[in-house]
């Protein structure tokens, strides 16, 4: 007997509506870094755009389905008849496959559980905007099952993230969830919460969802110590995303100018994260998960996030357009992939980020230059 074949959230028939989603107006939320610059590579992904599909936020419920924990593969869902939730798959990192003989194995829990992460839940995009927004509307929807999450691993380090026990401590649910160790697990019911869209990142187009931060926003004293910078560039440690370095130079030129400071999130605990965002009010970075604490920002913040496109098919992820848009903050974005981090795009881009006029002052200054030149070099002709 062959595994069943997947089956799509969409398709799952038992769900119901908990929150409705309002067209933020994506496509007028991106502000043009320069003149004549198209942002259709950026909106090619967003969901939703182009369908007449309405916006839902779900509670999906599985009957007897099946719940897997694991190393990468922590979150996925089966049906009872053992059929994967393709979406809760959608980034696995090992086999999820289900075999026959393992979904008879299953362990039989005599109650209802809700999952909230996927298998990049130690990300922490995935972590902090697609796992912890969930929690709160699993706690309020769903108060007679039991919110669970991956166990701590004895033999690895590092797959629950420290992050995470920090987000619970500020948002006060450390409490309130269950902590699960690996295996197969058959709940009575199982519940996933999901919008009517095979994009996790559609949850971004809820209102709802963002009510989480603010509570964090909240849960967080002010800083007492020197003041936190105001301009930042989130330095990434690990892995730069910028390759070319003519392109890096000109950014530390242009961020230098401009009087940004490099941080390094890695190295700040999540408190400091939500303290140095809420008051900051320029944000420069490569696409990368450490954008996603925009979310902590308020509407005078403005971003400049150095796209790349990663998958090359022509489009560049808009999860950070989305995430400004919803909190009405000013946005902007470079296509590296498109040769927009050369000297006169970036220059450009700085100046609407900054409502300065270097760049085109500079320009000036360089064509005037270039015109008398050609004046002389006419004079000297006739002389």
């Amino acid at each position: 007997m062959s595994p069943a074949l997947p089956i799509a959230v969409t398709d799952l028939t038992e769900r119901r509506t908990i929150a409705v989603g309002r067209d933020p107006r994506i496509d007028e939320a991106v502000v043009a870094s320069f003149g004549g610059q198209s942002p259709s590579a950026l909106l090619k992904q967003v969901p939703y755009r182009g369908t007449t599909r309405p916006m839902r936020l779900d509670v999906v419920t599985i009957p007897r389905g099946c719940l897997l924990f694991g190393p990468g593969v922590d979150g996925i869902a089966f049906t009872a008849e053992g059929r994967q939730v393709r979406e809760t798959a959608m980034f696995a990192r090992a086999d999820p496959t289900l075999t026959p003989e393992r979904l008879q194995a299953a362990q039989d829990i005599d109650e209802d559980w809700v999952t909230v992460v996927d298998c990049a839940w130690d990300n922490h995009f995935h972590l902090l905007m697609l796992a912890l927004p969930k929690l709160p509307l699993a706690l309020a929807q769903l108060p007679g099952a039991a919110a669970v999450l991956p166990a701590r691993r004895s033999e690895a380090t590092g797959d629950r993230p420290a992050m995470l026990d920090q987000l619970l401590a500020l948002s006060g649910q450390a409490g309130q969830v269950r902590w699960v160790p690996d295996g197969l697990y058959r709940p009575r019911n199982l519940h996933l919460i999901w919008p009517n869209h095979d994009q996790p990142a559609a949850l971004h187009l809820f209102d709802e969802t963002f009510d989480t931060f603010a509570t964090l926003v909240r849960a967080v004293p002010p800083e007492s110590a020197r003041p936190l910078p105001r301009r930042i560039f989130i330095e990434r440690v690990r892995d730069s995303r910028l390759l070319d370095p003519r392109a890096i130079r000109t950014l530390d030129r242009h961020l230098a100018l401009h009087g940004f400071e490099r941080v390094q999130l890695e190295r700040l605990t999540m408190a400091d994260q939500i303290r140095l965002f809420a008051g900051a009010t320029h944000v420069v970075a490569a696409h990368g998960a450490g954008l996603s604490n925009i979310v902590f920002g308020g509407p005078h913040l403005r971003v400049l996030e150095l796209n790349l496109d990663l998958d090359g098919q022509g489009a560049l992820r808009p999860w950070f357009l989305i995430l400004a848009a919803k909190r009405g903050q000013h946005y902007q974005h470079l296509n590296a992939s498109a040769c927009e981090l050369a000297d006169l795009p970036l220059g450009l881009a700085f100046d609407r980020l900054m409502g300065t006029r270097r760049q085109a002052i500079r320009l000036g200054l360089t064509r005037l230059r270039h015109r008398l030149g050609r004046i002389v070099s006419r004079l000297i002709r006739r002389a």
